[in-house]
């Protein structure tokens, strides 16, 4: 079934590559005509079209004018891929925080580097969205984050970097992967005034364009996620232990 919070493009993109990589299209075979894939996916031709053109432009999938489009028979790497975690693994979690401190830290240095006039009134307009969030319904956190960090990775003007953000989605935010326990309100208060805090340091260090701050910014807010969340794996060891 497809998932409502990626793109439908993106979803039929997925679930090709997955029947490709499990032989169910084997190279060099002819692949269901766009019909035929609407109907098994539910989606418009558009849709379908879509996904085709991003496989081609990847060598995965070839056209043949007047007869139809065919799985290439080029050897190819195995994908690189990132599942969604399932509710409450934070070994995952932490595993994509770590790889996002070796990225996004320089990312933020970057961006302090060579970003435009116009892009950094769109990092403060993100920073601004995020704070807004903040404020709101905790089910509903988190989206304006990942733009955040999407405006960052853009205003590198680096492709590659807002490829590889855009690549694991919105679930690098891990407040949409995974529903912390409960907090008291006062605790939750200062986390939210910290979590402000740790964003407005990036956005000031990159509008100063001073590249070393911003890299230190940027990985003081992901350690200090990477220690929230080691913490809850902690704590969960410890309540397990102890039941």
């Amino acid at each position: 079934m497809l998932r409502k919070r990626e793109s439908l493009t993106s979803q039929v993109v997925r679930e090709l590559t997955r029947k490709i990589d499990d032989k169910i299209y084997e190279l060099g075979q002819q692949i269901p005509t766009e019909a035929e894939l609407c109907e098994e996916f539910g989606v418009s031709r558009t849709v379908i079209r879509e996904a085709i053109a991003s496989l081609r432009s990847d060598g995965i999938l070839v056209s043949r004018q007047g007869i139809g489009v065919f799985v290439s028979s080029r050897t190819r790497l195995p994908p690189f891929d990132i599942e969604p975690a399932s509710p409450g693994k934070l070994t995952d979690i932490i595993n994509i925080l770590e790889l996002r401190v070796s990225v996004e830290v320089e990312a933020a240095g970057l961006a302090a580097e060579r970003s435009t006039p116009k892009q950094l009134k769109l990092i403060e307009k993100r920073l601004k969205a995020m704070e807004l969030e903040l404020g709101g319904d905790e089910a509903e956190r988190g989206h304006a984050d990942f733009e955040f960090h999407c405006e960052i990775a853009r205003a590198t003007n680096n492709p590659y970097f807002e490829k590889f953000i855009n690549f694991i989605g919105p679930l690098i935010i891990p407040r949409l992967r995974f529903s912390a326990p409960e907090r008291k309100e006062d605790k939750d208060l200062a986390y939210l005034k910290q979590i402000r805090t740790e964003h407005r340091n990036i956005v000031d260090a990159i509008e100063a364009r001073d590249s070393e701050a911003a890299r230190l910014a940027m990985r003081e807010h992901l350690r200090g996620s990477l220690d929230r969340y080691k913490m809850l794996r902690k704590d969960k060891k410890l309540a397990s232990a102890g039941a």
